[in-house]
């Protein structure tokens, strides 16, 4: 739906741009100062919907999708280092078995 819209508005801008009227007014200072700030616009609001999201995060004290990241990012970590524990761990029960003489039974 929004496709066809798209190229609905894409069409109609195309043939507008070929007519001598629109070249005109596009030459105008003016229309390059209002063209700037429709521009601008989108830029805006993203900023202000961010600044306003980042205080109702603060406000709620929610989870971001950026703090589970790092949550993910921390545990792999962890991960990681647990995993050199238990090999590093084994390693050493192997060699401590492999030099312990074996012991016989003391018999009374």
């Amino acid at each position: 739906m929004l496709d066809f819209i798209k190229e609905k508005i894409v069409a109609k801008g195309m043939s507008l741009m070929q007519s001598p009227t629109v070249g005109k007014i596009m030459e105008s200072e003016k229309m390059g100062v209002v063209i700037e700030k429709a521009m601008s616009i989108p830029i805006k609001i993203s900023s202000s919907m961010m600044s306003k999201r980042e205080s109702v995060v603060a406000l709620f004290d929610l989870v971001t999708q950026q703090d589970l990241d790092e949550l993910r990012q921390n545990l792999t970590r962890v991960e990681g280092v647990l995993k050199e524990i238990k090999k590093e761990s084994g390693d050493l029960l192997r060699r401590v078995d492999q030099k312990a003489p074996e012991k016989e039974p003391v018999v009374k």
